[in-house]
């Protein structure tokens, strides 16, 4: 399995990073987390402190973690919308495999959000890609899926559903023309990119030959590198999916890996992360 630093395949931005620990392994999500356990623990992925710090300033600001002080500690507690994001993250993450009929409703999206809008625009983009819509022309996006009420939900919590217009379509046929899907998504790369995924960590390392700082770092890899996928696949029927025997491939890996590395994982992030811990396990 690969654990090491030079694979391209893993994108160590801290926000995303921490957002994936989060969701694999704060029990309960809505327990505090020690400002100073987050930056040792995202200084095992090359974080510097000084960006760790920052990134978690910059999600206090963004409305996404409650600071509280304890004379010099600061601990966080993740907000109503994160906590929002980290549902939805489990429930694209369960779905990933699910589409196996065509399908007839379609969702297509439209926003009119100008640069003074930028940021709430950026989110809400992000969003999109991370639940598989494909970009249709500019401002318009498409999905094979029927996301009406989790578009709108998040547009409500972007405050934008003035900008925002969602409809549903239906197909004419059981076929979709192959240069429309192309034009949506890469599906060929992300067949590529499943594939390697799959050979990095399809065989992964027992528990009992890790720490259980090894486990994490290996662990916490591993998720943060398949949830990418959320922004690449539209969830398309496999008769439309050449991608589809790596992404189940890539799948397997993917829960073999949790299952061996995830309660030491688990372990290790609530020792280093628990408010008022004063030594860091090994």
């Amino acid at each position: 399995m690969s654990t090491s630093t030079d694979d391209d395949l893993f994108d160590p931005k801290p926000q995303g990073l921490l957002f994936s620990m989060f969701g694999a392994y704060l029990r309960p999500r809505t327990a505090a987390v020690w400002s100073g356990g987050l930056v040792t623990l995202l200084e095992h992925f090359g974080i510097t402190p000084v960006t760790a710090r920052m990134t978690l300033n910059r999600m206090v600001h963004r409305g996404l973690a409650d600071p509280h002080r304890d004379g010099r500690a600061v601990s966080y507690t993740l907000t109503p919308r994160s906590l929002h994001l980290l549902e939805d993250t489990d429930n694209r993450l369960l779905t990933l495999d699910a589409a196996d009929v065509s399908p007839k409703t379609w969702t297509l999206v439209w926003h009119n959000l100008p640069d003074s809008r930028k940021s709430e625009r950026s989110e809400f983009v992000k969003q999109l890609r991370f639940h598989g819509f494909g970009q249709m022309q500019g401002a318009v996006w498409a999905s094979p899926k029927d996301y009406v009420s989790e578009v709108r939900a998040h547009a409500k919590l972007l405050g934008i559903t003035d900008a925002v217009a969602i409809f549903r379509a239906r197909l004419d046929d059981d076929e979709v023309p192959a240069a429309f899907l192309g034009h949506l998504w890469q599906l060929d790369e992300l067949a590529e990119l499943y594939q390697r995924f799959a050979r990095s960590y399809g065989k992964p390392a027992k528990a009992s030959t890790l720490s259980e700082k090894g486990s994490f770092i290996a662990c916490t890899r591993m998720l943060h590198t398949f949830q990418s996928f959320a922004n690449l696949d539209p969830e398309l029927p496999r008769l439309w999916s050449p991608h589809a025997s790596a992404r189940t491939a890539a799948l397997s890996a993917y829960r073999a890996t949790l299952e061996a590395l995830g309660p030491r994982s688990r372990t290790y992030f609530l020792a280093v992360a628990a408010p008022g811990t004063d030594a860091l396990p090994n």
